[in-house]
């Protein structure tokens, strides 16, 4: 028998809890830590009583990553109940992918001021769960600008397949872990409202964003976007998916614009036309 638990890094709290299970079922743990914590491949053997997790890191050379069995053409209806073939498609954390907000910060935004002053900044998020993602990046665009006294208009785009989560991101309240409430509280007193752990973003950054439901399968016709971060469907989908997702974000894209989409084969890379930023574990179209 066979799982595999989450994508990325933004499923690593699940891991305590589920040790805390197996130990309650005396039930032997072995743990096999193959170069990183990005996904776990979980089996249980019924005869010996045995589970043993592969943790393994993501890279280039490993492009699908999660053994994905979903193609172009299967349905999105397990996304929209939240899941998908068994996978929970709606992991998500605050500043999840570290890189990404390093590339505003260098890259990005200085390039924008330079080149295209007088033109707001667009972000889309992507499969953007339930929207604390998005809520980052308007959060660290807004912290930068105002730093660099830029008066520059910028938007946060977040769409999900799934209405519910939509809805959630619009309302903007969120139950806050402790490590985030550790790392980022400075972010969460400056635009929102703690109670606890309970977190209400105000109307100063919510301004700034805007959601909706939408399918990626889908090639996206009124705007064009700076920056496109995917992070929560690529690992379950198989290449022909990936490539036809992966199209859709770079037709959606300025010049030069940037995307995050996780690991891709440098063949898909090669024929899109992009160039891979290893530094920031992002694609730049040109």
């Amino acid at each position: 028998e066979g799982v595999v638990v989450g994508g990325s890094d933004s499923a690593q709290w699940k891991i305590p809890r589920l040790t805390q299970i197996i130990k309650a079922e005396s039930i032997t743990l072995k743990e096999y830590d193959l170069n990183g914590s990005y996904y776990r491949k979980i089996y249980f053997e019924p005869r010996v009583g045995t589970l043993s997790v592969f943790k393994e890191e993501i890279n280039p050379n490993h492009c699908n990553p999660a053994s994905a069995n979903l193609s172009l053409e299967d349905g999105a209806r397990g996304f929209k109940e939240g899941q998908a073939s068994g996978v929970v498609a709606n992991a998500t954390r605050f500043f999840r992918q570290k890189t990404t907000f390093t590339a505003l910060r260098e890259l990005i935004v200085p390039e924008h001021l330079q080149l295209t002053p007088n033109e707001p900044l667009n972000v889309w998020c992507a499969a953007c769960s339930n929207g604390v993602e998005a809520y980052s990046y308007a959060m660290y665009i807004h912290r930068l600008l105002t730093r660099a006294k830029a008066n520059l208009s910028f938007k946060v785009f977040g769409t999900d397949i799934n209405q519910h989560l939509v809805e959630t991101a619009e309302h903007g309240e969120y139950e806050v872990s402790d490590g985030d409430l550790r790392d980022y509280r400075p972010y969460f007193e400056r635009y929102g409202k703690l109670d606890g752990n309970r977190l209400r973003f105000g109307d100063e950054i919510r301004r700034y964003l805007n959601f909706r439901t939408f399918n990626i399968k889908n090639r996206p016709r009124k705007r064009r976007f700076h920056m496109i971060i995917c992070a929560n469907v690529f690992q379950y989908y198989q290449d022909d998916a990936r490539e036809h997702f992966l199209k859709n974000f770079v037709d959606a894209s300025t010049r030069p614009g940037y995307i995050f989409v996780g690991p891709m084969s440098p063949e898909t890379i090669r024929r899109l036309g992009l160039s891979n930023l290893v530094k920031y574990k992002m694609l730049r179209a040109d």
